[in-house]
């Protein structure tokens, strides 16, 4: 069973997903570099300080745009149902590998799940709106002056900076739980995205319903 491979993910998947992740770990790590001068180095690693504080509003745009594309994807798979639930509630039989003790999952598990809505839908929606507004202030502004009587250029700036930076450590710390499962925690992972295909025995013990689904399709 180990030989035989089943598709995960397409070539678009693939690209998405790619893309996704390439934009968001250059606009992440100099977001760190921006925001902390104890981690200015980081801007110098990124290309310089200039160029990385130039790059990081267009890698936002890169991300948006990919994340829009991965919403469109992968939503399909992404709702939750009640087996979902009680996998949450037993999410540690997950960290400790014993996910035989959780309900079967299907494509994606709750955790991945819960991951796309936080970090690629929410992620994507208020990263774009909250950076074209720290972006581009006065036109913004104006646009939101009619809806929020009172609140100036400033207010929105700073308002803006918040919710992008307490959405910048959500993110972050999904993504890097994220990466972990990908690689250390769930190996095999990885390579799906290189491939797109996983091995029937990984399929099984990771995604069981869904594994039963791609054999009946087979």
């Amino acid at each position: 069973m180990a030989n035989v491979m089943i598709t995960r993910l397409t070539a678009f998947d693939r690209l998405v997903h790619l893309g996704t992740a390439a934009s968001f770990v250059y606009a992440f790590l100099s977001g760190i570099g921006i925001a902390f001068p104890k981690m200015h180095w980081l801007l110098t690693v990124l290309g310089g300080g200039e160029f990385a504080r130039w790059l990081h509003p267009w890698a936002g745009v890169v991300f948006s745009v990919f994340g829009f594309l991965m919403i469109l994807s992968y939503v399909k798979d992404m709702f939750f149902d009640t087996d979902d639930i009680k996998w949450m509630v037993g999410i540690v039989h997950y960290m400790t590998n014993h996910e035989e003790k959780l309900p079967e999952t299907r494509k994606y598990n709750a955790g991945q799940k819960m991951y796309f809505w936080i970090t690629v839908f929410w992620g994507t929606i208020i990263f774009l709106v909250s950076g074209l507004a720290m972006w581009f202030p006065d036109a913004f502004a104006a646009q939101v002056a009619p809806w929020v009587p009172g609140m100036g250029v400033r207010d929105l700036v700073l308002l803006a900076t918040v919710v992008h930076e307490v959405m910048f450590i959500a993110a972050g710390a999904f993504f890097i739980v994220h990466i972990y499962m990908g690689t250390l925690g769930m190996p095999g992972t990885l390579s799906a995205l290189a491939t797109g295909k996983v091995t029937a025995e990984w399929a099984k013990a990771h995604h069981p319903k869904w594994y039963r689904e791609m054999v009946r399709k087979a």
